[in-house]
């Protein structure tokens, strides 16, 4: 009986507790914080619902249309007052309205309940001092009439009154246009109508791609904040979810100017920079180091032109890598391009670099200018003895030695021809000694092409006579030692990648595990196994290790002159052409 009467009690409680619960409606209320507001400035839109409700019970796309919404926050609260539970659902949207007006906030359903419309009045700043929130941000540019691909300097500051809990300043947003960020951002106070704001700034770059009236949208702020009040408790209050915008600024962008020559460049300034050694001397065959630097104000790297100079002949050049940097000095966008580059005589005399011009359209004087670097002459000397470095050849085959260093007539001494040398001779006098030089050439190869075909001839014939090899011999001829695996290895993926760097070093490595002396050049290499394909292997090799920017795609040939050499190894087991690969005795 006394169970029954419990389960009784407990079933009348929960009755009693739902229909106490049924006996309160479900209430909504909409309100903002401020009114009238300021505009880019945020205010809160708090919605309450007197019972615990899914976040998703309140929508708020109707507010995307008039107004910048930001972080919507959802609170839950249960009271228990005299035997009186309460439930509670917050939400608080935080809100920017970019125009001044009069708008209204609609009703929102929440769980089929209405809230009440409510009467927004905004107001523009200027019209405010005085009221100025905690939190607002402004925007500044430097020009507001460039040119196509003429950088502007967009500056946003925070400013703000309160303690920053944590933020983010968005970039402004513009369409036709690159943004890059400038350094680091900037702190300050400044004092505004007697109250003290700490001042965050930072700075955009922006480079127009199209001429015409373009609107750049402000930066965005949002974050939160404490009440810096005394009353607040700062350090025990709770953050306040705030997003503050800078206006809006219009541009109107410059088309190119007409008539411009070269590659358009608005810039405040150019500068070109010749580094190139006056005090050298300058030698037939030695490589003369040159770099041209083009520096310019507010543009960005890839905006620079790319420099190009016709030499003289009797002068070649080679380019290497154009290195483009971009950096940022006194609130200023610096790019600059350095043209490096060698320059190999070919042939004594007295040359003139030619000069090297970049037009550009000052905007501040709105006229064309031109950097220069003006032309110069050098002075190129003979070397020593008069015999040039054979890199230094020219491309006609003709002798570049001065008939003076050679004149036996002077009955001089070494020292003394040697002084000779280091004049300028005439040209008459070069092109004779060249003549003279060139038949002497034609000789002396003819004679040694003719001694190749009989030595050709005399291993032929005794390949043909001799003896085979035993088995024993020609197996052991045939095994790679475990020492030459690896770097041959290592040449044969250098080759297959046509990397020149890689494919020296292994060869290297290779000839000096198989070989009884040692290599440090690939001419030495060369002589060692005089072999014709593999010479004109290693020349292409060296051309392609002495001009970094040209493409060596002969790795496939000096593999296969390295496999004639395996094959021709087989083949002969004395050492009468060819020194063993693989000697025994190692």
């Amino acid at each position: 009986m006394s169970h029954a009467k419990y389960w009784l009690s407990l079933t009348l409680l929960a009755i009693a507790l739902l229909h106490s619960g049924s006996a309160f409606a479900l209430t909504v209320n909409a309100e903002v914080d401020k009114n009238p507001v300021i505009v880019n400035e945020s205010f809160t839109l708090t919605i309450t619902a007197s019972d615990d409700l899914p976040r998703n019970a309140f929508r708020n796309e109707t507010l995307l249309r008039d107004f910048v919404v930001g972080a919507t926050s959802v609170d839950r609260s249960t009271r228990l007052i005299q035997g009186q539970m309460s439930r509670q659902t917050r939400w608080q949207v935080t809100l920017v309205a970019r125009r001044p007006g009069s708008y209204r906030i609609p009703a929102f359903d929440i769980d089929g309940q209405r809230t009440s419309p409510i009467q927004l009045e905004v107001i523009e700043a200027s019209e405010s001092e005085n009221e100025r929130g905690p939190v607002f941000v402004t925007a500044r540019i430097d020009d507001d009439n460039p040119y196509i691909q003429q950088q502007v300097r967009y500056t946003v500051r925070l400013h703000l009154a309160q303690v920053l809990e944590s933020g983010s300043i968005s970039p402004p947003e513009i369409e036709h246009a690159d943004i890059q960020q400038s350094g680091n951002d900037e702190e300050t106070q400044q004092l505004i109508d007697g109250t003290r704001y700490r001042v965050i700034e930072r700075t955009y770059f922006i480079t127009p791609r199209r001429s015409g009236a373009i609107t750049i949208g402000g930066s965005r702020f949002d974050g939160q904040i404490r009440d810096s009040s005394e009353r607040s408790f700062a350090s025990f209050s709770r953050p306040q979810s705030v997003t503050a915008l800078a206006p809006d600024i219009e541009i109107n962008v410059q088309p190119q100017v007409d008539g411009f020559d070269g590659r358009w460049l608005p810039s405040k300034q150019v500068v070109l920079n010749d580094e190139l050694n006056d005090q050298q001397r300058f030698i037939v065959g030695e490589p003369i180091t040159r770099h041209i630097t083009l520096t310019a104000q507010g543009v960005r790297d890839e905006q620079l032109p790319d420099i190009s100079t016709d030499y003289p002949t009797g002068l070649r050049y080679y380019a290497e890598r154009t290195e483009r940097e971009s950096y940022s000095r006194d609130g200023e966008r610096i790019a600059q391009a350095t043209f490096r580059g060698v320059i190999l005589p070919s042939q004594a005399g007295t040359f003139e670099l030619p000069a090297v011009e970049v037009s550009w359209w000052d905007v501040d004087n709105e006229q064309v200018r031109t950097a220069r670097i003006e032309s110069r002459e050098i002075t190129v000397h003979a070397p020593a003895g008069g015999m040039p470095s054979p890199s230094a050849q020219p491309a006609d085959g003709s002798s570049t030695e001065d008939p003076a260093a050679t004149d036996s007539t002077t009955g001089s001494a070494t020292d003394n021809a040697a002084e000779h040398s280091t004049d300028v001779s005439s040209p008459d006098a070069d092109r004779t000694s060249a003549d003279a030089i060139w038949q002497i050439s034609s000789v002396v190869l003819l004679i040694l092409w003719l001694l190749t075909l009989l030595i050709f001839a005399w291993f032929y014939w005794r390949t043909r006579h001799r003896q085979p090899s035993s088995p024993s011999a020609q197996k052991a001829s045939d095994k790679v030692p475990a020492a030459s695996r690896k770097p041959l290895q290592q040449l044969k993926v250098a080759c297959r990648a046509n990397q020149p760097q890689a494919a020296r070093q292994a060869l290297l490595a290779w000839v000096n595990s198989t070989t009884e002396r040692h290599c440090a050049t690939l001419d030495e290499v060369s002589n060692y196994f005089a072999s014709t394909p593999l010479t004109a292997q290693l020349n292409a090799l060296q051309e392609a290790l002495y001009r970094p920017q040209s493409q060596w795609q002969q790795g496939d040939a000096l593999w296969q002159s390295i496999q004639l050499l395996h094959r021709r190894n087989k083949q002969q087991t004395d050492n009468h052409r060819l020194p063993s690969l693989y000697p025994t005795g190692r």
